[in-house]
């Protein structure tokens, strides 16, 4: 928080997260009451990427809420559901504000436990939390596609290809794809 005022860019659990000048997030005490560890430790994980910070730093106006929450129902990690037509007619009006929705579900991710791997790296994630990261980068690329005017789908753009290639290897996951079909 920076005064009494707080860009509440990101919500969760009804609340602005906080994120302090290097751009960790700083929980809140609700938050934390609230919300799963594994979830807020992917958060943490992809916020210290350089894609992690790019997307804090550009969602971080009063043109943008993007509101996260867990969903233990959500058959995936995560989702972020395209915004309706609406939004799309606003991307390139900065008056308006835009609004995103991110679902994790970090039940899922714990299913992800990996065995012992100190001796062998899959490039693949090995944690429930590192699960939790991937899931927080490719979303967020996904709203950040939205942002921009760009439907679903669009695993198959170069673009968006490189930038997850790119944001996956920063987490540690060079061989971790994200090229599943969407509707």
């Amino acid at each position: 928080m920076i005064g009494a005022f707080v860009l509440a860019t990101f919500v969760f659990a009804g609340e602005a997260i906080p994120f302090d000048v290097s751009l960790r997030p700083q929980f809140t005490r609700n938050q934390m009451s609230r919300t799963s560890s594994i979830t807020r430790a992917g958060l943490a994980k992809w916020a210290a990427t350089q894609q992690g910070h790019r997307l804090i730093d550009r969602f971080r106006t009063p043109e943008y809420v993007i509101t996260v929450s867990e969903d233990r129902d959500e058959g995936s990690p995560g989702r972020a559901p395209q915004p309706g037509m609406a939004t799309f007619l606003a991307t390139s009006d900065p008056t308006k504000i835009k609004y995103y929705t991110l679902i994790v579900n970090p039940a899922v991710a714990e299913e992800y436990r990996m065995p012992d791997t100190t001796s062998l790296d899959l490039g693949e994630p090995h944690t429930p939390d590192d699960v939790m990261a991937a899931a927080w980068a490719g979303e967020m690329l996904h709203i950040d596609f939205y942002a921009n005017g760009v439907p679903l789908p669009h695993h198959n753009r170069s673009e968006f290809q490189k930038r997850w290639r790119q944001v996956a290897f920063e987490l540690g996951f060079p061989r971790m794809r994200h090229d599943t079909e969407e509707p």
